[in-house]
């Protein structure tokens, strides 16, 4: 077991250090701390009300659904923070990073879980948007080791985390068995 956890997080780290020279460019890093930024939570925030205020077929489910998945997902994500430690890039490689993390652990990815909780539900209640949305939780993860805060392993976990929280609050609550993710 030990030796599979060594492969992968040596692949991590090779894929991490793949993205950093990619990302080595100006603009780049411009992009991924303002998708950074957008992804810090408060414009879920806002959507989600805005939506509750404004639509009325599935504004309310949605932020009900949402708010019971962030409560789900945040405490989820702290344990398993405090649980694995791993170190971030920049600290595990000393190389360098774009901007200030929140703590001092990379698994997993707390922007990605919060983004695939957001694009998990929007895809649930408008499913018209569901490619878009599963581009957005791919940039939003990108950005975080272009930033040199996650490795790519933390961004796929980070996805999981949030998605797993969304079918969790979809199975569980009565008012989204109506929608698209049980038409199958």
């Amino acid at each position: 077991m030990k030796q599979t956890i060594s492969r992968l997080n040596q692949a991590d780290i090779h894929a991490f250090l793949l993205v950093a020279g990619f990302a080595n460019r100006n603009l780049v890093q411009q992009f991924a701390r303002h998708l950074s930024r957008l992804a810090d939570g408060p414009a879920y925030c806002v959507v989600g009300l805005l939506l509750a205020l404004l639509e009325p077929r599935h504004g309310s489910a949605f932020l009900l659904a949402g708010l019971c998945s962030y409560a789900l997902e945040l405490p989820l994500y702290v344990f398993l923070k405090r649980l694995f430690k791993r170190a971030r890039p920049f600290r595990q490689l000393n190389c360098g990073h774009r901007i200030v993390p929140a703590d001092e652990f990379s698994f997993p990815s707390g922007h990605t879980a919060a983004a695939a909780v957001f694009a998990g539900l929007l895809g649930i209640f408008y499913v018209e948007s569901v490619l878009l949305l599963s581009a957005f939780v791919a940039a939003v993860g990108a950005a975080r080791v272009v930033l040199g805060v996650h490795f790519p392993g933390d961004i796929l976990a980070g996805a999981l985390l949030g998605l797993a929280c969304v079918f969790v609050v979809a199975v569980s609550m009565p008012s989204m068995g109506d929608f698209a993710v049980f038409t199958f």
